[in-house]
């Protein structure tokens, strides 16, 4: 239940339930194109489901498509800008906002909401910010159900109590923390246009016969120390996981305690490369922050560079897409979604000898700059959440 402060009460706050502050849910639990008499497609449109909304942004994983002519019978209620994704289950409480005209031509999935906030009472971007505050996630975990699976239905989720105080202070609370979420969007973008102009060098450099291939294993030490973080950690840990990866590479802040199972221990710069679907690459340089512990998931391998090789020289050469197409083809596994490479086949890929390359250790110099900006970003925001709101 929210609660105000005598100050917010003073300053014309109130609690409304969320049924009353939207439009309309769009909740589409449980279907797929067969039950609309048709199936995937290879191109249109986006299909987002709980699995791609973390940390308050929808990833980038393509996972399904369907046509125009799917897209019409699937949405009869289109998305808007501006409208709030809830995850129901498997994450439950996730959020996130449909930002612009090509996320608004996406496709509500499985396991989400999308809620229409009534733009007369609620300012769309204040709705989103305020399920991000500790009172709004309480109210959804305390009317969730489930114990193997946790999740929240629609009639529960309209009971959920949202502190709203007049439509102007909405706004300026919504500006002050968009204008972080802004600057934080921005630097993203520079980071993927400096990330490409190295991989687009990194294709040049493929093509000359003057630079020679090495294996992994002869520049890099594979790091296989792991433990528990809550038998040695009493507070919170960075995780350096597939889903933080996906939603921005920037490691998750999470409590010790929640970590269930043995993570490789990060104590010093390395390139984590996963072995998870290789079709899919995700090569993370990382750079732990000091005062704060480090882990990474074990669907990692976690490689230090040798003495005199460049870790960011070593990254690029891991990052050439070469490498992943070959990895794709040696993986094991189910479905194309579920595959695994051996470390042994990494360690062995032959990537480019890049020790002569300083252009590419300054540009990544500067990303991690940006990297390392936007996690102070995003703990000011946090803060001022808890502060603004509740």
């Amino acid at each position: 239940m929210a609660v105000l402060t005598d100050k917010q009460r003073e300053a014309g706050w109130t609690i409304v339930k969320l049924g009353e502050a939207v439009d309309k849910i769009i909740d589409h639990r449980g279907r797929t194109p067969k039950k609309l008499g048709g199936d995937w497609s290879t191109t249109g449109h986006r299909v987002i489901s709980a699995l791609n909304i973390k940390k308050g942004v929808i990833d980038q994983n393509y996972h399904h498509v369907i046509d125009d002519e799917m897209y019409e019978r699937w949405m009869p209620v289109k998305f808007s800008v501006g409208d709030v994704i809830v995850t129901s289950e498997a994450p439950m409480g996730e959020i996130a906002r449909i930002r612009n005209s090509e996320e608004a031509r996406w496709v509500a999935g499985q396991r989400i909401f999308a809620l229409k906030p009534n733009k007369n009472l609620i300012d769309s971007r204040y709705m989103y910010y305020s399920f991000l505050s500790a009172e709004v996630q309480y109210g959804l975990q305390s009317r969730s159900s489930g114990t193997t699976v946790v999740g929240i239905k629609q009639k529960e989720l309209r009971e959920v109590e949202i502190p709203l105080p007049p439509l102007e202070e909405q706004k300026r609370i919504a500006g002050i923390l968009g204008s972080l979420d802004d600057k934080i969007e921005a630097n993203t973008r520079l980071i993927q246009t400096m990330e490409d102009y190295i991989h687009t060098m990194i294709k040049k450099i493929s093509k000359s016969d003057s630079v020679k291939r090495v294996a992994i294993k002869d520049l890099a030490v594979h790091e296989k120390n792991q433990e528990l973080p809550r038998e040695h950690v009493d507070g919170v840990i960075h995780h350096y996981s597939l889903p933080a990866y996906d939603s921005g590479k920037t490691p998750g802040l999470e409590e010790a305690n929640s970590i269930k199972s043995n993570k490789f221990i990060i104590d010093k710069p390395c390139v984590l490369f996963s072995k998870l679907n290789p079709g899919t690459p995700r090569i993370w340089l990382v750079n732990p922050e000091e005062g704060v512990k480090s882990y990474a998931s074990t669907e990692f391998i976690v490689l230090t560079p040798k003495e005199n090789v460049d870790i960011a020289n070593l990254w690029a050469a891991c990052s050439e897409e070469r490498i992943s197409q070959n990895l794709a083809d040696m993986a094991s596994g189910t479905s194309t979604s579920h595959q695994r490479v051996r470390p042994t086949d990494i360690l062995n890929s032959k990537i480019l000898d890049l020790s002569n390359q300083s252009e590419i250790r300054s540009i990544t110099s500067y990303i991690e700059a940006l990297r390392k900006e936007n996690l102070q970003l995003a703990e000011t925001r946090d803060a001022l959440i808890k502060r603004l709101i509740g």
